[in-house]
């Protein structure tokens, strides 16, 4: 006894070190990736003053950063949430789950999702500031003031005659496209979390057209800064790849070995997926009668589960069967 409670003492603490240590990583990458995004230098990189790719005026913004990540963050949430409700729908007359299982399964892939996050920013941060590439709107931004006389050749000192020196700053980080990447991130981890977590037999659509929606608003949230002039498609399209290269990757090497998502997701189905009738009328303990024998139970249990049995019906028949089986017993002692 002294023995097992020191190993699940030692356990504990074990897996709060590792929770401690984990944590503060993130933390720490965190403050990077922030530190970043607000406060990171772009490279100033120079420009051909004919250069029309730059020449766009500057539209305002219809989904700014701050916003794009309160509705991703919250809109993987209702995911999760949506995607338990319908299993819970679905399982409806099915046994259910333990719910502690569901519970670090979700806890679990969340966690996965945040870590895969912060990896996108800080690939997107660190690309933007190293590259320094010129948005659409840059010469409205900037305003640049230089040498005349070396036009139509390349302009690589000047000066930023725009008053807004945050959006000046901001005009050095075109590639790759922030919004496209992150879109598109959210939009296929969830889409192959639906894919192995959604269990549903009513419908074969729902999943389909949920994946088709999220893809579909990362790609229109890419277009829009196109069109906004925010972004050249070439910072869009880098940004889609990136996105769906920091998602299938989050999902290949974290989520399978770290969620155990076949372990978890085997579990999950052999609880659900018994196949009994969807208008509640499966079987209850109600329906056996007691002095049924034990095989006559047994038998039918095994039908149940190998989906010949779905309501009682095979039930009576196996019953009368056994009764009858009773009746010439006794009439061959007497």
């Amino acid at each position: 006894m002294e023995g097992s409670s020191q190993k699940q003492k030692y356990r504990r603490q074990r897996i709060i070190i590792r929770i401690v240590l984990d944590l503060t990583i993130w933390l720490a990458a965190s403050v990077v990736a922030f530190y970043l995004f607000l406060y990171g230098k772009p490279y100033e990189r120079g420009f051909f003053c004919e250069d029309t790719s730059l020449s766009y005026p500057s539209i305002p913004e219809t989904i700014s950063t701050h916003v794009l990540v309160a509705v991703g963050l919250t809109i993987s949430l209702l995911m999760v949430i949506c995607v338990e409700l319908l299993n819970c729908i679905n399982g409806k007359c099915r046994p259910r789950c333990k719910c502690s299982v569901d519970v670090i399964f979700c806890v679990q892939s969340y966690i996965v999702f945040m870590i895969g996050f912060l990896v996108q920013e800080l690939f997107v941060d660190a690309i933007k500031n190293k590259t320094g590439a010129l948005r659409p709107n840059f010469f409205d931004v900037c305003k640049p003031q230089f040498n005349t006389t070396l036009c139509p050749g390349y302009i690589s000192e000047y000066t930023c005659a725009g008053s807004d020196n945050k959006e000046i700053r901001s005009s050095r980080q075109s590639f790759p496209s922030g919004h496209s990447s992150l879109a598109m991130y959210i939009a296929i981890y969830f889409s192959i979390y639906i894919e192995n977590r959604l269990n549903i037999r009513y419908t074969r659509l729902l999943k389909i057209f949920i994946q088709f929606g999220l893809i579909l608003a990362a790609i229109l949230c890419g277009l829009g800064r196109i069109r906004e002039n925010k972004h050249h498609s070439s910072d869009v399209i880098a940004g889609f790849i990136l996105g769906l290269a920091v998602a299938i990757f989050v999902y290949t090497v974290l989520w399978r070995r770290y969620v155990k998502e076949k372990r978890v997701k085997n579990n999950y189905k052999n609880s659900i997926n018994k196949p009994r009738d969807c208008f509640c009328t499966c079987a209850r303990p109600s329906d056996i009668d007691p002095h049924t024998s034990a095989s006559v139970q047994n038998e039918y249990t095994k039908r149940v589960e190998n989906g010949r049995s779905s309501s009682s019906t095979k039930l009576i028949e196996l019953q009368n069967d056994d009764n009858q089986n009773i009746l010439v017993t006794s009439e061959i002692h007497v």
